[in-house]
């Protein structure tokens, strides 16, 4: 099944009603390569002759994130789809799954990540300093694979 199909469903188990809208900033988002920001999103559909207003996408990113059916680049502030096929799933709502991303600084590329161990610095972090964590988000930026020759002259 794909990502539209999958979010939707999720959504509508939980209640929520499906929206023109909101079914077409999710099948912007599947179709999406790199993340994308309230207002590239709003200029992509402006495009293809649908009009949703930016107040509208904003609140629609919201809920996408509130049921884990997105995830929030930090450094960019864009979006982009969960990963919904895969066994580890957001939408499973794990509270040890988390996300981290590799941002490549020349092209933009973002890869995102699972840290294995992460959980052992969260527990230290919490007996250290008695503060209970319920969340994090990790970036990572350098240079990706593809850009890597060229800033290094090869």
């Amino acid at each position: 099944m794909r990502y539209p199909e999958l979010a939707l469903n999720i959504l509508k188990e939980k209640g929520l009603r499906i929206t023109k809208p909101r079914c077409l900033v999710i099948e912007l988002l599947d179709e999406a390569e790199q993340p994308l920001s309230a207002y590239e999103i709003k200029d992509t559909l402006s495009r293809r002759g649908e009009q949703v207003d930016t107040v509208s996408i904003y609140r629609i990113l919201d809920c996408l994130e509130e049921n884990h059916l997105i995830h929030r680049v930090i450094s960019s502030g864009k979006v982009r789809k969960c990963a919904l096929d895969q066994e580890e799933a957001c939408a499973l709502e794990q509270h040890d799954h988390c996300h981290h991303f590799l941002v490549c600084e020349q092209c933009g590329q973002i890869e995102e990540v699972h840290c294995p161990g992460t959980e052992a610095l969260v527990g230290a972090l919490q007996n250290s300093t008695r503060f209970l964590i319920k969340s994090h988000r990790m970036e990572f930026s350098g240079l990706c694979p593809s850009c890597q020759p060229a800033c290094i002259g090869i």
